[in-house]
């Protein structure tokens, strides 16, 4: 936890921004926006960041801090093989539907924000992404399956439809349909 004051304001400025985030994407934050949802100037805002780009990388960096700490470190202490990819898929899912994350999970939702764009908040989230989907890789070899770089991109292709089913098409039932997909995935 932070310690210093700027540590506890640089903190709620990212926790809200993250809200934010999930509701209008990381690349809708805006420095005006931000300022007056902490009560802060917009110079005082950039005190902190120096700059929209290094907020938005600060955003990308809390969120997936909060993802390893929520989702990566709880699934990876599963037991190896089928469980750990299992109870993987599963915070996975868990995650884009928390309440802190009304709009789901910013991170897939920047992926296609800034999937055409070049510079360095692009570069830096498809960074997080690769890695959590080479985490998927390494555990599908682990668990023995045949093709672990398929089974990584299966689960992001399921995660990914449960989530514009989930949050655009509120369909109430598309986390159990991902999680059976996925299960029938990792035993066929």
């Amino acid at each position: 936890m932070p310690a210093t004051k700027a540590e506890k304001t640089r903190h709620h400025i990212l926790t809200l921004a993250a809200h934010e985030a999930s509701l209008s994407g990381i690349a809708n934050l805006t420095a005006g926006g931000l300022a007056k949802a902490t009560g802060l100037s917009k110079s005082g805002l950039y005190a902190h960041f120096g700059s929209m780009q290094n907020l938005q990388i600060a955003v990308i960096d809390f969120i997936a801090a909060r993802f390893v700490e929520e989702v990566a470190h709880p699934g990876v202490a599963a037991p190896m093989g089928h469980a750990r990819l299992r109870a993987l898929f599963d915070l996975w899912v868990g995650w884009s539907q928390h309440p802190d994350r009304p709009g789901g999970c910013q991170l897939l939702a920047a992926s296609f924000d800034y999937d055409g764009l070049d510079g360095p908040v692009r570069t830096h989230l498809a960074n997080w992404i690769e890695k959590w989907l080479k985490t998927l890789e390494t555990e599908a070899a682990k668990a023995g399956l045949p093709d672990p770089a398929s089974t990584s991109a299966t689960a992001l292709a399921l995660y990914s439809a449960q989530h514009i089913q989930t949050h655009l098409l509120r369909n109430v039932s598309a986390a159990d349909w991902a999680r059976d997909q996925w299960e029938r995935c990792l035993t066929e």
